[in-house]
């Protein structure tokens, strides 16, 4: 076994990880199934393990798959930044505004990391509701925003559309004729269509659990008190994916940067988050093949 990684054979593996499918995966990066499938093979044998378990409802990463996937995105996260101007060419304060749904490891990551490689630049991340989040960055007070959009917002620099899935508890059953909902609390642009997609189907539901905090929804959902629809880069921890129950709206996020700002700091910030973006956009798809 080597230390010495092809940081290609690590983004294919992340890739495939992301993806949940090699297909799928393939088709993201250009290459075809087989090119793909040799990288993840010789990434396995420079370990010696296993990355990933396969069976004709996907893939699943094996126990070694698991240890090295936090590794692999980071390391990949630091390269993908040494093309990147020293901040001493930019500003030496920014400041990025985050709606809760998106703290998750892969996001919160690329901001320590982009902190790290410039070490004189001090970086504020303020996380928040969004209508807060518009007010400060109308106040100048955000660099970069990454939000729900709002009505009169200014024209985002790009935007995403991110699937809600259904998740539950390990071993969660469903008693009685309506659904228990662990759900965010008004104001909630999710909110409206999440109950819509459940009335168009004829469920029942009732409120179980409702929050204004991501934490307290995963908290809840842990505990097995209901249901719960969010991102597939924020599951509650020990959850599983229910795909019995109806499709969900797919949720609009924007990137946002102060207008006219053409500093080179907040330029390469707001890059790292758009490539961020654009590799979590994808998801894993329950019961496709490889």
């Amino acid at each position: 076994m080597t230390n010495d990684f092809d940081t290609a054979l690590l983004r294919s593996f992340v890739s495939v990880v992301r993806c949940g499918s090699i297909n799928r995966a393939a088709i993201l990066q250009g290459k075809t199934q087989p090119a793909l499938s040799q990288q993840i093979q010789r990434l396995e044998q420079q370990l010696g393990h296993a990355l990933l378990l396969r069976s004709n409802r996907g893939i699943r990463l094996s126990t070694e798959g698991e240890a090295l996937l936090p590794y692999a995105e980071r390391i990949l996260s630091l390269t993908d930044q040494l093309s990147l101007k020293p901040a001493s060419q930019g500003k030496l304060h920014c400041s990025i505004g985050l709606v809760e749904d998106l703290v998750s490891n892969h996001f919160t990551r690329v901001l320590a990391d982009f902190a790290c490689v410039h070490p004189g630049l001090s970086l504020r991340v303020e996380v928040a509701n969004k209508q807060s989040l518009f007010a400060a960055f109308e106040r100048g007070e955000l660099d970069v925003l990454v939000s729900m959009p709002i009505a009169n917002a200014p024209a985002p620099i790009q935007e995403f559309s991110f699937p809600l899935y259904w998740f539950a508890a390990h071993g969660f059953e469903h008693q009685g004729e309506s659904l228990p909902l662990v759900i965010f609390s008004q104001p909630c642009s999710w909110r409206n269509r999440i109950l819509e997609a459940l009335n168009r189907e004829g469920i029942p539901w009732h409120i179980v659990f409702e929050s204004s905090s991501l934490a307290a929804l995963q908290a809840a959902t842990e505990a097995g008190l209901g249901v719960v629809a969010l991102f597939s880069q924020t599951p509650p921890k020990h959850s599983q994916r229910l795909t019995q129950l109806p499709a969900l709206p797919n949720i609009t996020i924007a990137v946002y940067r102060q207008r006219g700002d053409m500093d080179g700091t907040v330029q390469d910030l707001t890059n790292l988050f758009l490539r961020e973006m654009q590799h979590n956009i994808v998801t894993p798809n329950d019961g496709e093949g490889q």
